[in-house]
C-alpha cells in the first residue's frame, strides 16, 4: 500500500451510488413470471418425521407446487463439506474427525430447530407462507443433545446412531513439558470460561433468486453470498451440470461477516425449484428465519490453567476446549485448528498442552464468523492472565510486558467475566514461595501429553491453514473467501 495510504484519509469511491439509492440487492430483483418460495422448518430440536401430507397446501389458491424430500430426491445430493486437514498439519497432529451428511430438505430426522422440511412455491410470498402453514407433519420427538460438555461424555444420547459418541473432531497437542512446568510452579490458576453462541446479523439477511433457460440449459442465480464460486461448485454437483452452464451473481451484499460464507440448503433449493417449475423463483430470508437457520458461531468452553512463578513469569498453559458445532459438522477442523493455533498469541510460553473436542448437538450448525475461532482463544488466554495477575497481586500489564515477544496493544486490567463471555466456575490454587503444587485438569494425564506428536508452535502455525485448504466431496475448492 505504501506511504500514500498509511495514515491518510482515503476517500471511499463506492458510497455515492448507495447514497443515491442506486444499490441493487437480491430482494430488488424482479423477473417476469417470478414465483416466491417459503419453507416449513422444524419446530423440534430433534424429531423423526413419521408422516407428512402436502395435499391441502398444494390445493390452495396461487400455489404452484409443494416439495418434500421425496419430490426432489433426484436432486438431493449432500451439501458441500469443507475443512479436511491439509497434509502438512495432518503430519504433525493426529486428528479424529467425523463429518456429517446434510441434504437440502430433511429426509427423515430433523436435528435442529429451523431445519428445512418442505418448500412451498406460490405467486406471492404471502400465499407461499399460508401453504407452509397448511402442511401437515406428524413428529416423533427424540432426546435432544443440548450441552456440549455433557454431550461429549459417555452415556449421552447420540446425535448419529453409527457414531460411538458425539465428538466430531478430537485431538491433543503438546509443546514442551507442561507436567514438569506445573510441578515447578509457585502459582497455579485454573478457570472455566464460556463463550456464548452468536449469530451474525447483517442489515440484509440471505436471499436467492434463480431462473433456468431451457433452450440452452443455463442457470442464472442471484445470491446474497460471500462465496459465489463455492455456490457455483455446489450447484454443479447437485444439479449434475457443467460449471460453465451455471452463473452465480452476488449483487450488493448488505453485510456478511462469514455468516454468508457457508454452504446453505436454500442456495440449492431455489435453483432446483426454478428448473422443475420452469419459472424464476425467489426467496428472501426474514429475520426470524435468519436467527434459526443462518449459521451460528463461537460457542466454546475453556477449562484453562496457567502455571507461573511469583514474579509473573508464565511457565505453562493447559487448556481443555469444547466447541459446539451444532447439528452438522461441515467445517471439519477449521474452527478447532484456528482456536488452538492462536491460543498462545504473542505470549512467550514454552510449555503447552491442549485437548480439543468439537461436539455435535441439536442446534443450528456452527460456521466461521469474524475471526473464526481466534477471538475465543484470545478471550480465554487474556482473561486467565488477568486472573493470574489478581492472584499474585501484579498489574496484568506487567505480566504481559514480561511474557509477550514484542510490544503489543494489550487489554487493560479487567475482571474475568465480561460482556463478551462469562466465567462459570473458579478454582485457584496458590502455593507459598518456595513450595510446589501440581495441578492436573480433569481427564488429562502426562501420558496423554506424550501420546500425540509434538511440534513447536512455529511448525504448527506454519502448516497450511485448513481455512485455505478446504476440501469438498467432489473437488478441491480454490475460491477465495
Amino acid at each position: 500500500m505504501g506511504a500514500k495510504y498509511f495514515g491518510a484519509a482515503v476517500r471511499r469511491v463506492e458510497d455515492p451510488r448507495y447514497l443515491r439509492g442506486e444499490a441493487r440487492y437480491v430482494d430488488d430483483i424482479k423477473l417476469p413470471g417470478m414465483v416466491h418460495a417459503a419453507f416449513l422448518r422444524s419446530p423440534h430440536a430433534h424429531a423423526r418425521i413419521t408422516r407428512i401430507d402436502t395435499t391441502r397446501a398444494a390445493a390452495m389458491p396461487g400455489v404452484a407446487r409443494v416439495f418434500t424430500f421425496a419430490d426432489l430426491a433426484r436432486f438431493m445430493k449432500p451439501l458441500p463439506l469443507f475443512g479436511a486437514p491439509p497434509p502438512g498439519l495432518a503430519a504433525r497432529v493426529s486428528f479424529t474427525m467425523r463429518q456429517t451428511t446434510q441434504y437440502g430438505l430433511c429426509k427423515d430426522v430433523a436435528r435442529y430447530v429451523g431445519e428445512i422440511v418442505a418448500m412451498a412455491v406460490a405467486d406471492s410470498r404471502y400465499r407461499a407462507e399460508d401453504a407452509v402453514d397448511a402442511i401437515e407433519v406428524e413428529w416423533e420427538p427424540l432426546p435432544a443433545v443440548v450441552d456440549m460438555v455433557t454431550a461429549s461424555e459417555p452415556g449421552s444420547p447420540l446425535m448419529y446412531a453409527d457414531w460411538p459418541d458425539n465428538v466430531a473432531v478430537g485431538f491433543t497437542h503438546a509443546i514442551g513439558d507442561a507436567d514438569a512446568a506445573f510441578t515447578a510452579a509457585d502459582v497455579i490458576v485454573r478457570e472455566r470460561f464460556r463463550v456464548q453462541r452468536y449469530v451474525g446479523m447483517p442489515i440484509e439477511p440471505r436471499g436467492v433468486v434463480a431462473t433456468y433457460e431451457r433452450r440452452d440449459g443455463t442457470l442464472t442465480t442471484w445470491n446474497s453470498t460471500q462465496v459465489a464460486h463455492w455456490v457455483q461448485q455446489g450447484l454443479a454437483a447437485a444439479l449434475e451440470m457443467p460449471p460453465h452452464k451455471i452463473r452465480v451473481i452476488a449483487p450488493d451484499v448488505g453485510g456478511g461477516f462469514g455468516t454468508k460464507a457457508a454452504g446453505y440448503a436454500e442456495d440449492a433449493l431455489i435453483p432446483i425449484a426454478a428448473i422443475v417449475l420452469g419459472r424464476p423463483v425467489k426467496w428472501a430470508e426474514d429475520r426470524r428465519e435468519h436467527m434459526m437457520a443462518a449459521a451460528h458461531a463461537r460457542h466454546q468452553v475453556h477449562d484453562i490453567a496457567l502455571a507461573a512463578r511469583r514474579d509473573g513469569t508464565i511457565l505453562a498453559v493447559r487448556d481443555r476446549v469444547w466447541l459446539d458445532v451444532g447439528a452438522y459438522n461441515s467445517w471439519g477442523i477449521v474452527l478447532p485448528y484456528n482456536t488452538v493455533a492462536h491460543l498462545l498469541g504473542p505470549y512467550r510460553i514454552r510449555n503447552l498442552h491442549v485437548a480439543f473436542k468439537a461436539v455435535v448437538t441439536n442446534k443450528t450448525p456452527n460456521a466461521p464468523y469474524r475471526g473464526a475461532g481466534r477471538p475465543e482463544a484470545v478471550f480465554a488466554m487474556d482473561r486467565a492472565v488477568d486472573c493470574l495477575a489478581r492472584q499474585i497481586g501484579m498489574d496484568p500489564a506487567e505480566i504481559r510486558r514480561g511474557t509477550t515477544s514484542a510490544a503489543t496493544s494489550c487489554p487493560g486490567t479487567s475482571a474475568c467475566p465480561t460482556a463478551t463471555a462469562t466465567r462459570s466456575s473458579t478454582t485457584a490454587a496458590t502455593s507459598a514461595p518456595g513450595s510446589r503444587r501440581r495441578s492436573e485438569p480433569r481427564g488429562t494425564t502426562s501420558s496423554d501429553a506424550r501420546s500425540r506428536p509434538s511440534a513447536s508452535a512455529g511448525s504448527i502455525a506454519a502448516s497450511a491453514s485448513p481455512a485455505t485448504s478446504r476440501a469438498r466431496r467432489s473437488a478441491p475448492t480454490r475460491a477465495r473467501r
